[in-house]
């Protein structure tokens, strides 16, 4: 009786493993992305980006969506922006895709949740891979970079959301950041200054060939009106000497001929003289 107990949990040990095979052989074949959603190979995926809280109306932005070839590959007609006007994109780079738009007469409002970007990928491979983004500007109708806004990302796949309103990754690699740092400052959190619970430690990933100059509240940032500066001020000088030299060279031209001119008259040159006869 209990070499049949025996054989028997035996045979049933067999059948879970043998069971669990194409389990972990299914498991192999996704592709986990930003350690927050599973995708199967050969399947594809909708990555969607989001800005809400934003304080004031957007007249321009320029961002990168960066993600591994190896792993994924974009359907740049996929690629969507729903409430943007003027926008100019390029989603045939490898391994990422940059966009950007400026509009004076319609801004866009960002002020609730509103979709940003969305684009398709197909996995290629399984594994584990990034999305990430980096923004290089983003400003207000007075050239003013953003100080309140949140940033999130969906995910959808096979029609159903796997992703929720998650923190986007920002891209790190140094050979990006150091080529693509602006006045936008791109923080950890997805959240500006002005509306982050980060306040004494909102980190951020900065490039290091940065062209920030001191603004506002967003890392003291601002534009420089070069009119009001070097460049302006050099213009203008230049202007006045030139001007100076031109009226210089009038009057030395007046006094030649006019000396030319007593001279083959027989008439005396002393200054004293020159003087009494300009009177």
């Amino acid at each position: 009786m209990f070499k049949k107990i025996k054989t028997t949990l035996a045979c049933c040990s067999a059948l879970m493993m043998l069971c669990a095979v194409p389990l972990n052989a299914n498991a192999a074949e996704e592709v986990k992305i930003n350690d927050a959603a599973s995708v199967a190979v050969g399947d594809t995926f909708t990555y969607s980006m989001y800005i809400a809280d934003a304080s004031k109306d957007v007249m321009g932005m320029q961002a990168y969506v960066f993600y591994d070839t190896d792993y994924l590959e974009i359907d740049t007609d996929s690629i969507n922006f729903d409430n943007l006007n003027g926008v100019i994109y390029n989603g045939n780079l490898d391994g990422y895709m940059t966009f950007n738009f400026s509009d004076i007469s319609n801004y866009a409002s960002f002020s609730s949740r509103t979709q940003l970007v969305s684009m398709n990928f197909k996995v290629k491979k399984s594994g584990n891979t990034n999305v990430t983004y980096f923004i290089k500007e983003m400003y207000d109708s007075d050239m003013n970079t953003l100080t309140a806004y949140t940033i999130t990302y969906d995910i959808k796949s096979d029609g159903k959301t796997v992703v929720s309103e998650k923190t986007p990754i920002v891209e790190e690699a140094e050979k990006y950041i150091n080529t693509y740092q602006g006045n936008f400052i791109n923080y950890i959190d997805g959240k500006g200054n002005d509306n982050t619970d980060e306040k004494t430690d909102h980190k951020a990933v900065i490039g290091e060939k940065t062209t920030m100059m001191p603004q506002n509240n967003q890392g003291n940032t601002q534009y420089v009106d070069v009119q009001q500066s070097g460049s302006g001020a050099s213009v203008t000088t230049i202007v006045i000497v030139c001007g100076l030299l031109l009226i210089g060279g009038a009057i030395g031209g007046v006094m030649y001929f006019r000396h030319k001119e007593n001279t083959k008259n027989g008439l005396n040159t002393d200054s004293d003289n020159i003087d009494n006869d300009m009177t």
